[in-house]
């Protein structure tokens, strides 16, 4: 009797260890990390002009997150974009640009389809947009500037997908006064892999 008394206690302790065990490691991902990325940003300027039109810019981000759970993480991200929109005509004696400068601070949300290596994810954002224009026209080497500067509230849609500790993401930007960007961006996470208690992922 005594036997089966201590079998039955053993047997006990066993499921509850495992069974705090299985919530502990429920977690696949580590719950935070930063992801640093930079990319090429595209201005929607509304400059229609006949002729030759150029349009680029550059973008560096940082995004500090926390994963809620493996699938949904919060951030706070900082980016800086400056972008460039050229319109020249034929003979380029006359034309426009418009360059602008943008700080953004958005709280963030990302959800992740997986929880495997390579996890495609949809995110949105809003926040503060601060704006520093250029606006230049030259008639036959005669030109004449302005550089007024703005901060509006916008907001952020982006997907892409991370593989390990690479991330990839394309954005829309939504500023107003003319100041929305797309951005492609490739960056590194650092921290939020894998929990070295799980087993390999697929």
């Amino acid at each position: 009797m005594k036997r089966l008394l201590t079998l039955t206690v053993i047997l006990v302790i066993s499921k509850t260890s495992l069974a705090q065990d299985t919530i502990t490691n429920y977690r696949i991902f580590k719950k935070f990390k930063v992801d640093i990325s930079i990319g090429y940003a595209f201005p929607r300027d509304n400059i229609t002009n006949s002729g030759t039109n150029l349009n680029g810019g550059a973008l560096f981000s940082i995004e500090p997150q926390f994963a809620i759970i493996d699938q949904l993480a919060l951030g706070v991200r900082l980016e800086a974009a400056v972008t460039a929109h050229v319109n020249t005509n034929n003979n380029y004696s006359q034309g426009k640009s418009n360059g602008k400068a943008n700080v953004s601070y958005l709280m963030t949300v990302d959800y992740y389809f997986t929880k495997t290596k390579f996890r495609p994810f949809i995110g949105a954002g809003a926040g503060v947009y601060s704006t520093a224009n250029l606006d230049s026209t030259t008639v036959n080497s005669n030109s004449g500037n302005k550089i007024p500067y703005a901060s509006d509230l916008g907001f952020m849609v982006c997907g892409g997908f991370e593989a390990g500790h690479l991330r990839f993401a394309a954005e829309y930007n939504f500023v107003s006064n003319n100041a929305s960007y797309i951005g492609l961006k490739l960056g590194a996470c650092f921290g939020g892999g894998r929990k070295k208690n799980n087993l390999p992922l697929k």
